[in-house]
């Protein structure tokens, strides 16, 4: 391999490679959505307008995201991103495809112009996102069930990837090992 194909192997983004074609040698990167960034804000309705056609009971969905988003959003989004997230993130009842779905297979195929519908959902949707606050790192307490103190040294900083839902705050945490709930050693996980 040359150089410059290493070179260009080392830079492209892993997820942006066609699934298919992924393990073989011609593999290629999507192209770049380019275009999106050009349309106006606009509320979601307005920008979920080119969706109707591609995306079953979006006018409904659209209603209960709405609905379901306070009109002042405690994270500083507008409630229309907000409610864009919300839409994003629901599921469709019955036979019908959610929104995240259709909208991540066509985010997945080589023709971008298949895409142009999305753009003005997307222009609204990406802005909410990068508009999100910033969480300070946070320790998060995760108790297991039975003793796992001689796998972890004292006084070493521990980092997981866990697939289990933190449970409850540092004095709850205190209060079930008191009770014997818990194991006597709790990963303190620092996420930054």
């Amino acid at each position: 391999m040359s150089d410059n194909n290493y070179i260009r192997l080392q830079r492209a983004n892993p997820r942006l490679l066609i699934p298919d074609l992924e393990d073989s040698e011609d593999s290629k990167t999507l192209g770049p959505i380019i275009g999106y960034a050009q349309e106006p804000l606009l509320s979601l309705a307005k920008a979920c307008e080119p969706l109707v056609s591609v995306v079953d009971h979006i006018s409904g969905c659209i209603t209960e995201a709405l609905a379901n988003t306070p009109d002042d959003p405690a994270d500083g989004l507008t409630r229309d991103e907000s409610a864009s997230i919300r839409l994003y993130t629901m599921e469709w009842t019955g036979e019908s495809r959610s929104l995240y779905s259709i909208l991540n297979h066509t985010l997945n195929t080589a023709d971008r112009e298949s895409l142009r519908p999305w753009f003005k959902y997307l222009k609204l949707f990406l802005t909410a996102l990068a508009r999100i606050p910033c969480e300070p790192p946070t320790i998060v307490w995760r108790g297991v069930r039975k003793n796992i103190s001689d796998e972890y040294p004292l006084g070493r900083e521990l980092v997981r990837i866990i697939e289990s839902s933190p449970k409850g705050t540092e004095k709850q945490r205190e209060r079930k090992e008191a009770t014997g709930q818990t194991s006597t050693l709790s990963d303190s996980i620092q996420i930054s």
